[in-house]
């Protein structure tokens, strides 16, 4: 599968090395030459286009049109959402955006009805673990309670 990368940060070159170690074809599209040349010392491999993934043409270069999969990565909600309308312009992939202000979901969610954006937030990631964690305490602490008073004869149906 051939998968485009948006944004070359700490989640971009993690996700460039583990989709590499998956035998993935990976492009990254980075706007700071050193950041892209780190990465491709990192992982001994030419994977960078230096250029903004907002333009066109770095996209065109980088082969958005043949592209699977388009990961918008960059720490910034407005480039990540142009450089979905973009791939989503120049090509057929399937589009995932990191949206860092989780207010700004509802923009990517409502781009496509019939191929709609992965939106991931990593801030209603981690609240949505913290959720499932007070949860289970709480059915945790309910249980323990019920075998209190039933002496362990209950049975939680």
């Amino acid at each position: 599968m051939f998968i485009l990368i948006v944004g070359g940060g700490k989640v971009g070159s993690y996700l460039t090395r583990a989709l590499l170690n998956q035998a993935h074809e990976v492009v990254v599209i980075e706007k700071d030459d050193r950041k892209a040349r780190m990465l491709e010392r990192l992982i001994d491999r030419k994977v960078t286009v230096v250029g903004d993934g907002c333009d066109p043409l770095v996209l065109d270069a980088a082969g958005v049109n043949r592209a699977d999969v388009v990961v918008a990565d960059t720490g910034d909600d407005e480039d990540n959402l142009v450089v979905v309308l973009l791939a989503k312009r120049k090509s057929k992939a399937r589009c995932i955006a990191r949206v860092n202000n989780p207010a700004n979901k509802l923009i990517f969610g409502s781009l496509d009805a019939d191929d709609p954006v992965i939106v991931i937030s990593s801030t209603e990631l981690i609240l949505d673990v913290l959720n499932e964690h007070v949860n289970a305490s709480k059915y945790r602490s309910m249980l323990e309670t019920m075998h209190l008073f039933g002496k362990g004869d209950m049975q939680l149906v």
